[in-house]
This record gives structure tokens, C-alpha cells and sequence, in this order.
């Protein structure tokens, strides 16, 4: 407290002096904000949770933009856009959660400590029908050019068995 002035917080802040001081039953601010006037924040909230209704993966459903905006910049970062993937990093960064929820609880579920020799044994126990990667097919050099020009192969049947089920649409697609 400031020595001579009893009104100073015990911060140290001195009030304004009394002929100054806004008088009681008055606002501080009259004229206020103006009716009808909107925030910045306010308006960009608004349209951002506004529900869509949009097909996704063929069926209605309904979204708001703030959704469609980061599905969409997803896919552009999935096809390499640096840019798009930059913001979706950005957002990553910003959603971290400030504190923990209350109320939900959780448990992690641990495997039973093995040896590395049972755990050696299980792993060749359940690999042992399996094929290695990349030995279903015999790709020679004659039968990639082959599946490149289109002709018949089991590399090219293979390639085509692949596209149908994962191609991934172009962007002029969309």
C-alpha cells in the first residue's frame, strides 16, 4: 500500500481522484456497445459451426464448414500439397487439450511380460504359412516392360487388382 492514500489497492494501484471517479448508479460506458454489432470472433465461430448437409464417401451427412475445411485439407495434404500439410500440423499444435477431462477414466492394457525367446517362438509360430513380401510375384525386367506396355502379366494383373481397389481419385477428379 501507498503511505498517505488509504484507497490504494494492495497492489499498489491509487484510484482515480473523486472528481473524476464515474458517479454512482451511472455506467462507465453509457453508450455501450452498439446493438446488433458483432464480433470478429463472434461471426467466424458463426459460419465455422454452421451445419452443411454434403455427400461424404457417397451418403448424406451433415457437417459443419469447420469439419468440411479440415477434411478438405487433409485430402489436399494426403495427395502432397506442402502447404496443406504445414496448416494441418498447425492445427494439430493448436488443439492440443489445455487440461484433462473430468469425470472419464482410462486404463492401458499391457502384454503379459514374455522372454525374447517365447516371444521369438510365437512370432515364427504364427509366420510360419506366411510368404515373404514381394515373392508372390517374379518380377523380372521383360515382365515389368510387359505390364508397362499394358500386355498380359501376373506383375500387371496384379498393379491393376491394385489400382481398382486403392487408386486414389486425382484432384481433377473431384
Amino acid at each position: 500500500m501507498i503511505k498517505g492514500n488509504s484507497w490504494a489497492s494492495a497492489e499498489g494501484r491509487i484510484p482515480p481522484p473523486p472528481q473524476s471517479r464515474f458517479r454512482k448508479g451511472r455506467s462507465g460506458n453509457p453508450a455501450g456497445r452498439p446493438k446488433g454489432s458483432v464480433s470478429l470472433s463472434g461471426l467466424t465461430r458463426k459460419v465455422a459451426l454452421k451445419k452443411h448437409a454434403v455427400p461424404i464417401e457417397g451418403k448424406p451427412c451433415r457437417v459443419t464448414l469447420l469439419e468440411l475445411l479440415i477434411l478438405k485439407t487433409k485430402a489436399m495434404a494426403a495427395t502432397g500439397q506442402p502447404g496443406a500439410a504445414r496448416q494441418i500440423n498447425w492445427l494439430r499444435s493448436q488443439t492440443g487439450l489445455s487440461e484433462p477431462d473430468s469425470g472419464k477414466s482410462y486404463f492401458a492394457i499391457a502384454p503379459a511380460p514374455v522372454t525374447t525367446e517365447e516371444f521369438t517362438a510365437e512370432m515364427e509360430a504364427r509366420d510360419a504359412g506366411k510368404r515373404e513380401p514381394g515373392t508372390f510375384v517374379e518380377i523380372t525386367t521383360e515382365e515389368f516392360l510387359r505390364a508397362c506396355r499394358g500386355e498380359a502379366s501376373p506383375l500387371g494383373e496384379a498393379l491393376r487388382a491394385f489400382h481398382t481397389k486403392y487408386g486414389a481419385k486425382r484432384p481433377a477428379d473431384e
